[in-house]
């Protein structure tokens, strides 16, 4: 699996500019989505990524954005391959999400729409990449917040 720049990501959290920027491209894809009316019909049983049989994958900027926007630490805590975000059969980290959870749903209506407006915004978040000087990669959701998790700096004594 692919490595990504944590100290990078933990810098773009903490900038403004950078965060303005991700809000104004997440509020254009949601603006998109919202228009086409899709529904959520299984109500987060796509968080069970084992059950549900997919995975979730996210680029250093997604992160980045992640940790800017949600009250919540990101966790290792990842029991038996669901989002451990998912609690009580909601998203509990809903501002900050990845792009494949703004974009997924499972109804059968949605899914001609969603391969052309993934492959679309992922160009627009490339930009993003070169545009902050941060590497591009594509990581399993999972693995990418264990690796965050396991070089988090230690609280200081």
């Amino acid at each position: 699996m692919s490595s990504i720049p944590i100290d990078r990501i933990r810098t773009l959290a903490a900038d403004p500019d950078f965060i303005v920027a991700v809000d104004v491209l997440y509020a254009a894809l949601d603006a998109r989505i919202t228009a086409r009316q899709p529904r959520c019909i299984n109500r987060g049983l796509c968080c069970h990524f084992a059950t549900f049989g997919h995975k979730l994958f996210v680029t250093p900027v997604e992160l980045a954005y992640f940790i800017a926007k949600s009250e919540v630490r990101p966790t290792a805590d990842t029991d038996s391959e669901s989002c451990p975000y998912h609690v009580d059969g909601r998203c509990t980290t809903r501002d900050g999400r990845p792009t494949g959870c703004r974009i997924f749903f499972c109804e059968q209506v949605s899914q001609a729409w969603q391969s052309p407006e993934t492959e679309a915004i992922l160009d627009e978040i490339k930009t993003l990449h070169a545009r902050f000087d941060v590497p591009y990669a594509y990581v399993e959701w999972l693995h990418a917040l264990r690796l965050i998790c396991e070089t988090e700096a230690p609280p200081p004594t």
